[in-house]
């Protein structure tokens, strides 16, 4: 069953989202020729890096849910500013995976986990639980 959210519920969401813009423009400003789009592609190659071998572009294209070409766009521009390199695969020279560099780290320590970390300092006041049915409604709009 379905059922009609009034125009007040609608208003209050949008508002909310702009709020939530304004959280993500708290952060710092991000180095030259670096985008918040190329900081998501750097946090999971960082992430997949951590729990598994170096990613693919198809690794991060399927994380993000996004087309292979614009994440091998996103790479071009990580590797033209030297945050990332592309490495030939061991068993498969075919594939080329992708690996961090000293300067992604650094980047990926201030930008992330630094950053994230003053974030959870500032909204201690709200569960866990409420974070996730928020990025859940997110996600459905």
């Amino acid at each position: 069953m379905t059922h009609k959210l009034s125009i007040e519920a609608i208003k209050t969401l949008l508002i909310a989202c702009h709020e939530a813009k304004r959280v993500v423009e708290l952060q710092p400003p991000l180095p030259e020729g670096l985008t918040p789009g190329n900081l998501k592609v750097l946090d999971y190659i960082e992430y997949l890096e951590r729990t598994a071998q170096p990613p693919k572009v198809s690794d991060i294209a399927d994380l993000l849910q996004v087309t292979r070409p614009g994440i091998t766009r996103l790479v071009s521009e990580l590797q033209a500013i030297n945050v990332i390199e592309k490495i030939s695969d061991k068993q498969d020279k075919r594939i080329v995976r992708l690996r961090m560099t000293d300067e992604e780290r650094k980047i990926h320590a201030y930008y992330i986990e630094q950053y994230h970390s003053w974030l959870a300092a500032q909204i201690t006041d709200i569960s866990e639980a409420d974070i996730n049915t928020t990025a859940a409604t997110i996600a459905k709009l």
